[in-house]
C-alpha cells in the first residue's frame, strides 16, 4: 500500500509541476526589433502569461546559434538583454545592483522551425529597488514566431 501511495504522489508531483510550468508560458511572441546598439539586427522573445505580464529576451540575430551562451553581470554585456513586465512593475539588469542574466541558446531546428532557449535572471525591480529571480525557463519558439528569429 505504502508503495502505491508512493507512485501517486510522485505522479502527482511531476504533474503538477509539468503543469504549473505550462501555466507560467502561455505567450510566445517574437518582434525584430533593433532593440541593442550596433549595426546587428536583434530579435525580442517575449514569453510569459500574455501580452502585459512577460519576461524578455533580446538577442542579436547572428548569435541565434546552438550552443551560444550569454551571461550578463550588472549590466556588463551590452550584446542581449533580459527584461520583464510583470503585473505593471518593471524588472531590469542594472549596473548599480548585483543583476545577472543568462541565454542559452539550447538548439535551432530550422527544418521543423523550432528554437529552444533556456532563460533565467536576477533582475532589479524599479520601484522597490529589491533583486527577483526569474527561475531558469525553457522557451521555445516554434512555428510563425520562429520564422523571425532568422
Amino acid at each position: 500500500m505504502k508503495i502505491v501511495f508512493s507512485i501517486i504522489f510522485i505522479a502527482l508531483t511531476i504533474y503538477s509541476y509539468v503543469y504549473d510550468f505550462q501555466q507560467k508560458i502561455l505567450y510566445i511572441g517574437v518582434d525584430s526589433f533593433n532593440f541593442l546598439a550596433g549595426s546587428d539586427e536583434s530579435v525580442v522573445i517575449s514569453f510569459g502569461k500574455n501580452e502585459s505580464d512577460y519576461h524578455a529576451v533580446v538577442i542579436k540575430k547572428k548569435d541565434i546559434k546552438q550552443g551560444v551562451e550569454l551571461v550578463s553581470k550588472s549590466k556588463n554585456n551590452p550584446n542581449f538583454s533580459v527584461f520583464t513586465d510583470l503585473e505593471g512593475e518593471a524588472l531590469v539588469r542594472s549596473e548599480k545592483a548585483k543583476t545577472l542574466a543568462k541565454v542559452k541558446v539550447l538548439s535551432i531546428d530550422m527544418q521543423n522551425q523550432r528554437a529552444v532557449f533556456i532563460v533565467g535572471a536576477n533582475l532589479l525591480n524599479t520601484n522597490t529597488n529589491e533583486i527577483n529571480k526569474l527561475d531558469r525557463t525553457k522557451v521555445i519558439v516554434k512555428g510563425e514566431p520562429f520564422l523571425k528569429l532568422v
